[in-house]
């Protein structure tokens, strides 16, 4: 399965919302915004700004230019700009970014890697 984020009357991408009740399996790829509040089983791939609700859980890696999560990633995640661990977020994986940001309280088991994350891709 492949989401992509449409566009308004005006050609702007819209963000894409993964409802709390929805459950998905299979990957999400090259999307503008998404923001997650139900299940994805799967990848999220060459995604601009990504945000896992509180209630969002991600099964599968993701590369993003941004990625802030609330909710429960298991899986890597490669952010080009930012990664944001928030108070309620629990990670399980291998990060590559340029900055992160971990807020006390937050959940993180695995490897960081910062610096050049292009090369990290590779």
């Amino acid at each position: 399965m492949k989401l992509a984020t449409k566009k308004n009357n005006n050609g702007q991408s819209l963000p894409t919302l993964i409802g709390k009740d929805c459950t998905i399996k299979g990957s999400i790829i090259n999307t503008h915004a998404i923001r997650v509040e139900g299940t994805i089983i799967g990848d999220i791939v060459d995604a601009g700004d990504v945000i896992i609700g509180e209630s969002g859980v991600i099964n599968g890696n993701v590369s993003a230019q941004s990625f802030t999560v609330f909710g429960h990633v298991n899986g890597d995640v490669s952010a080009t700009d930012l990664i944001e661990i928030k108070d309620s977020g629990k990670v399980n994986g291998k990060l590559s970014t340029q900055t992160l940001a971990v807020e006390r309280g937050a959940l993180y088991e695995g490897k960081i890697v910062m610096g050049n994350v292009a090369a990290d891709r590779e």
